[in-house]
Formats: C-alpha cells, sequence, structure tokens
C-alpha cells in the first residue's frame, strides 16, 4: 500500500480557495474496513498536519469505471500539497496504516487536479455531487460560455449557494477527458431534481447549442460524502 499512498500524493474536496484537489479512486473489497482504517490513519500525528481538507465519497452510478469510492484532499498552495508528500515518509504510524487499506482496496486512477472557475461557494457544504467529465477542444471558448451561462441557470433553479465550477486534471490527465464539471447539492434527491430541470431548461439548450462544436461529453456521474476526516 506503500506505493499506493505514495502515487496518491503525487498524483490525486475542492474547498474554498482550494488550488490542488488530489482524487484517488479504488474498488473497495470492504467498505467498512475502508471507513475503519482511514479513520485510524487520519487520527495519527500525520493525518492532523495534513495542510488541507481530507474527505471519503462513494461512488453511484458509475458507469463503467470500476471506482466505488474516493479519497480527495485539497490543498490551498504548492507547500501545502509539498508538506504532505514529504511528512509520509517521516510517518511510520501513516505507512503502517497505508498497508494495511491496501488489504482492502484495489486502486483505479489518482488525479491532481486545478479549479479553472467556480463560483466561490465552498464544496465542504454540499454532500451530492454530479460530475461531467469531457473533452473540450478549446478551453477558452468553453470557459466564456460556461461562466456566462452557469450562474443564470443556478439563480433561474435555485443552486446559486451550493457549489459548482469548472476544472481539469493537471497530472495524471488521460485521454479520456481534458476537462470536468461539478455541480453541488446538499442531498441525492436534490441533485437528481435539479438535473431533470436542467436537462429540460431552454438556456441549457442554449448553451449546449453553443459549444456542442467544441465540447464532447465523455461521461456523467454521481458521487456522496461519506464522512470528512
Amino acid at each position: 500500500m506503500k506505493k499506493l499512498v505514495v502515487s496518491l500524493m503525487l498524483f490525486s474536496t475542492l474547498a474554498l480557495n482550494a488550488q490542488y484537489c488530489i482524487f484517488y479512486d479504488f474498488e473497495a473489497k470492504n467498505p467498512e474496513m475502508v471507513v475503519s482504517t482511514l479513520k485510524g490513519m487520519m487520527e495519527t500525528g500525520w493525518g492532523k498536519n495534513i495542510q488541507g481538507t481530507k474527505s471519503l465519497f462513494a461512488y453511484q452510478f458509475n458507469g463503467t469505471n470500476q471506482a466505488t469510492h474516493s479519497i480527495q484532499f485539497c490543498f490551498p498552495d504548492e507547500k501545502a500539497l509539498g508538506a504532505f508528500f514529504n511528512s509520509f515518509g517521516t510517518s511510520i504510524e501513516a505507512q503502517l496504516f497505508g498497508e494495511k487499506l491496501g488489504k482492502y482496496i484495489q486502486n483505479v486512477s489518482q488525479t491532481l487536479n486545478t479549479p479553472i472557475w467556480y463560483n466561490g461557494q465552498d464544496w465542504a457544504n454540499d454532500d451530492a455531487f454530479v460530475f461531467y467529465k469531457m473533452q473540450v477542444s478549446d478551453p477558452a471558448t468553453y470557459l466564456a460560455e460556461f461562466k456566462s451561462f452557469t450562474p443564470k441557470l443556478a439563480k433561474k433553479l435555485g443552486f446559486e449557494n451550493n457549489s459548482f465550477g469548472l476544472a481539469y486534471p493537471i497530472v495524471g490527465k488521460s485521454a479520456e477527458f481534458s476537462h470536468f464539471v461539478w455541480v453541488g447539492a446538499p442531498d441525492l434527491e436534490t441533485a437528481l431534481t435539479r438535473t431533470k430541470q436542467m436537462m429540460s431548461d431552454p438556456l441549457f439548450a442554449d448553451f449546449s447549442k453553443k459549444v456542442s462544436g467544441i465540447r464532447k461529453m465523455i461521461t456523467t456521474t454521481l458521487f456522496l460524502r461519506v464522512m470528512d476526516f
């Protein structure tokens, strides 16, 4: 598991002012033991001194992706991310918990992500998220259209106080997608209701028409917050 955790720190919850967000996606063989082990790991001196947020999410309706869960860490700057990586090698406790965790999970992917634009709302206040992974051929044009469209739709559908934005993986990027959009909600029911409303809204139809030539949708998924550490 040491190798996986080192990979996690090198490559893998978007929060307010976060600049580096690690997504470590895995398939849980025993979810209960994963939660227990992660809790113990985060209660070590190493875990308590992480200069960022740390959360566990469960994927729902994840398509063909094997991942069932995601450990997500978020850091405000390069210094905090670097301290996270460097400190693992000096913590025997963290390494022991990492080895134990490896018995209960199967690594799927690790990405280091950064937000391009978001509405200023801390996604730590949301518990359900719809993710849209896409391939964008003209990032500047897509960003301009996205920034114009989303605040209008958020106000119309009532999610202006939830988190939403556009981001991309800067390390761990695959050929599958170049960017992703997230839209937060307080719970599963609200996330699904708003998604249905959006799909039938004229604003969304107009936006989709404008970006159809530069955006290819790859996959959509839903994930729910399990716990914060």
